[in-house]
């Protein structure tokens, strides 16, 4: 399942690029001998695919004859072609589909299906390219051989993956369809590119209108109809972000067409109070990131009628206890409990960094209050990175043991659930839990936005001296920025099975097996890195 030995994979990427070469250019391949072997190719012109096909053989070299065979003469030259050697499978088991089990089988198993007389099977790098989950793709395979599931057998079966560069022979080995990034790459000058990419994937989803795209599913080529405010909200503050960090007319003229567009769209203000709709939802976080994004802006003062009456919503929804009603409609939902609370919190220590009114102050301390025990009576991620960050901004203010102990606390549990060395190598640095699935699948925006939460938290340990803190968080912070960096669209072999590239260039996708695009996976992400590298300097970047 993790790829030939490091020590044969040399040899087998020769025999690829050799036998691969031979029979596309008409020669006698090398006369080799070997078990029965299946090979998938898939030839691709500057990522539309030309053919996909299986063969079969005594050895690698005359599987891989077999398949140029059956691929025919091909309506265009083809630039790329994707390898899958598959090795022996196994039975499907029910727990293959459980949702604890996808992230370790998508991506890494192909699906064969079996019948008398007849089979169909998909690879595990075709999955990928097409984004089909393992249901998906035995729905397919279903249709494929005209037989229902419940007349067939399922095989589950591992293989190795490599891309070919044609005619430059030159062999990229692939791991779940991508090549891994290494830790050690992870430095400033390559997190200060990744910013870079992201900020012009951002700015480029603003259309005209100033509306942003909240979705896209790159294999597919389509966009989603969904959308989310609170993400559209945040997106907007990244956006602000940007302009004032490039400080050039363009990036301020996108800035100012989504601003205008989001709050002429979705703003209205009713007896006083500034409310964000969405649908018929109208959400505490939604107020939130939207008076963030405000604050962000390179010159807030155009919006400050909005400043005011979003900040007295958000401290409307306050209870005499501390805690928060999340939602003014529908009146009678109060979740999210994990996300909107700790969302107004931080806005209303950002808005108190500007117009030092105390009673800022009194609902975030009267929040933190009611808040850390609810947290810990039944922790869960999503709280931390919001109330990490409005809490080290509340200490900076008003230090206080407690409230640096509380963030301690919260950012020290919450890397124990990082992935590390004992899981595979292309989610190093992802925060999932295979043990807890209720907090949720990994994704490039919790991913980042964890980040967002750790580099204050680490800000604060280094400015109370606690430098084995500070250094445990610099190490989970590199290995969420190699995870990052894994997912993003940086390379032409990283959009191999992609036409459509600049529409992906610099994006994230949400996981390593799941390559959809959301608006939030790279904003968060972005947002993080901006303060990571106003913080950090060359040393903290070390391996």
């Amino acid at each position: 399942m993790n790829g030939p030995d490091p020590v044969t994979r040399p040899l087998i990427e020769d025999r690829l690029a050799q036998g691969l070469a031979a029979a596309l250019t008409g020669q006698t391949p090398p006369l080799t001998f070997g078990l029965p072997t299946d090979v998938q190719l898939c030839f691709r012109a500057r990522g539309k695919r030309l053919a996909r096909v299986w063969g079969h053989g005594a050895g690698l070299e005359a599987a891989l004859a077999d398949a140029v065979a059956r691929a025919g003469t091909l309506s265009t030259p083809p630039t790329q072609i994707e390898i899958t050697l598959a090795r022996p499978g196994r039975l499907m088991r029910q727990d293959d589909l459980s949702r604890a089990r996808v992230n370790d089988f998508r991506g890494l198993y192909g699906i064969e299906l079996r019948a008398p007389g007849t089979r169909a099977r998909i690879g595990p790098l075709e999955m990928l390219t097409r984004n089909l989950g393992p249901r998906a793709a035995l729905q397919a395979l279903s249709h494929e051989i005209g037989l229902p599931l419940s007349r067939v057998q399922a095989w589950a079966f591992p293989a190795d993956q490599f891309l070919m560069d044609w005619p430059g022979q030159r062999i990229h080995h692939l791991f779940r369809g991508q090549k891994i990034v290494p830790p050690a790459t992870i430095t400033r000058a390559r997190t200060a590119e990744m910013a870079g990419l992201m900020e012009d994937w951002l700015l480029a989803q603003v259309a005209p209108s100033g509306a942003a795209t909240y979705k896209y599913w790159p294999s597919s080529g389509k966009y989603s109809n969904a959308n989310n405010m609170i993400r559209q909200f945040m997106a907007s503050a990244a956006l602000a972000r940007i302009a004032l960090r490039r400080g050039d007319a363009a990036s301020a003229a996108t800035v100012q067409r989504n601003f205008a567009f989001n709050f002429a769209a979705f703003y209205s203000q009713e007896n006083g109070l500034g409310l964000i709709h969405e649908g018929d939802k109208i959400k505490l976080g939604a107020a939130a990131v939207a008076l963030i994004a405000c604050l962000d802006l390179p010159d807030p003062a155009p919006f400050q009628p909005q400043i005011t009456a979003l900040a007295r919503f958000i401290l409307s929804m306050q209870n005499q206890g501390g805690s928060f009603r999340t939602f003014l409609t529908p009146a009678d939902r109060t979740d999210c409990q994990n996300f909107y609370p700790g969302e107004a919190c931080l806005a209303l220590m950002r808005l108190f960094a500007v117009t030092r009114d105390e009673s800022l102050i009194t609902a975030v301390t009267r929040a933190f209050a009611h808040y850390r025990d609810w947290h810990r009576a039944d922790r869960n991620p999503a709280f931390v990175p919001w109330h990490a960050a409005a809490l080290c901004h509340l200490h900076r203010h008003r230090p206080d043991p407690d409230i640096a102990a509380f963030v301690f606390e919260m950012s020290d549990w919450l890397l124990t659930i990082q992935q590390g060395r004992d899981r595979p190598a292309d989610v190093w640095g992802e925060f999932f839990d295979p043990a807890r699935p209720d907090f949720g699948p990994p994704h490039a925006s919790a991913t980042g936005v964890y980040l967002e939460g750790l580099i204050e938290a680490w800000d604060l340990a280094r400015s109370l001296g606690d430098s084995a803190r500070a250094e445990a968080y610099r190490k989970a912070i590199l290995s969420g920025l190699r995870s990052l960096r894994q997912l993003q669209f940086r390379h032409p072999s990283d959009m191999f099975y992609l036409s459509r590239r600049t529409r992906v260039l610099g994006a994230l996708r949400t996981t390593t097996y799941d390559n959809t695009i959301r608006i939030d996976n790279v904003q968060h992400g972005l947002m993080a890195i901006h303060r990571i590298l106003d913080l950090w300097g060359e040393a903290e970047f070390r391996p």
